[in-house]
């Protein structure tokens, strides 16, 4: 019933809004920059790969300790592959999606297929299953420091770690997490960047010339993260959301492709990474032949991190 909700928005819109077959063309072909050359970017059937293959290592040493363990299933990789760092949109995606934000509310997660294995448990044998999947609270712990940013935790112990240690190798947490920070460090940078300022400004302006009076680019979501808020589950309100969703994201996505804003973030992100100290970048290398080596493992080739 609720992806029904969500179609009959989706259909309604494309009834009204549909774009010329010219501007859509022009508008799929604008760059889609990616940090760090796109390292950190799995595409959907990467994801879904890499996650089948990490749950059977979980599996695994579940089983070696004594507890059952079914996989956890694949969720929405084709939906976080096509994601921008940047919030660009496309005007087929926007279309079609939104910006995502109506559909996330409505979906269900994928069922976790050990819930009901959990649950039958003694109180002692539960926290005895959820230490060895997610490491016991006094167990043995790496303290990772990030460039600019928190310490994170790892349990060492946990079979999640164990998994991502059999497919990544030993030193994947503390370099996927270092790079991670450098990822958002240089989306924050570019985001920063008096190029993208600009073209920031002429999407303001185009989106007001349509009826829209938003000052950043964050205050679409804002606003239909609000509405999503105040409709609850009512399927009206619900329904009235996603069209509403659909008709600015279309607009948005036009007015990205007016401003050039596609083009100034790629410029922009190239002026940051230029700047970037060698000592922040050095771990790319290390990382490019772990995510390769998993992504074998996983039997889904070597990805292109071009």
């Amino acid at each position: 019933m609720r992806r029904l909700l969500w179609l009959t928005a989706a259909a309604l819109l494309a009834a009204g809004c549909s774009a010329s077959p010219g501007g859509e063309a022009e508008a799929e072909k604008r760059p889609d920059p990616r940090p760090l050359g796109g390292a950190l970017h799995f595409t959907a059937a990467e994801s879904a790969a890499l996650h089948r293959a990490e749950e059977q290592e979980v599996r695994k040493c579940m089983a070696s300790r004594g507890f059952g363990y079914d996989a956890i299933p694949v969720g929405d990789v084709q939906r976080r592959a096509a994601q921008s760092p940047y919030g660009l949109l496309t005007r087929g995606r926007a279309a079609q999606d939104g910006y995502g934000l109506t559909v996330e509310r409505l979906k269900k997660p994928p069922a976790d297929p050990n819930a009901q294995r959990v649950s039958a448990l003694a109180e002692h044998d539960r926290r005895a299953w959820e230490g060895a999947l997610k490491g016991a609270a006094n167990g043995p712990r790496e303290e990772i420091e990030l460039p600019d940013g928190p310490t994170v935790s790892v349990a060492t112990d946990s079979c999640v770690s164990v998994a991502r240690r059999a497919l990544y190798g030993v030193s994947w947490d503390r370099t996927q997490y270092s790079l991670q920070s450098l990822h958002n460090s240089v989306v924050t940078d570019t985001h920063d960047h008096p190029l993208v300022r600009s073209a920031e400004r002429k999407w303001a302006a185009c989106m007001r010339d349509e009826g829209f009076r938003y000052e950043s680019r964050e205050d679409p979501l804002k606003a239909l993260k609000k509405r999503l808020d105040s409709a609850g589950s009512d399927p009206a309100a619900l329904r009235a959301t996603g069209r509403e969703e659909l008709r600015i994201a279309v607009r948005d996505a036009a007015c990205q492709v007016e401003a050039g804003l596609a083009e100034k973030i790629s410029r922009a992100q190239k002026q940051v990474e230029k700047a970037l100290p060698p000592a922040r970048t050095s771990l790319l290398e290390e990382f490019r032949a772990a995510r390769d080596g998993a992504l074998r493992r996983a039997g889904a080739g070597t990805a292109s991190t071009a």
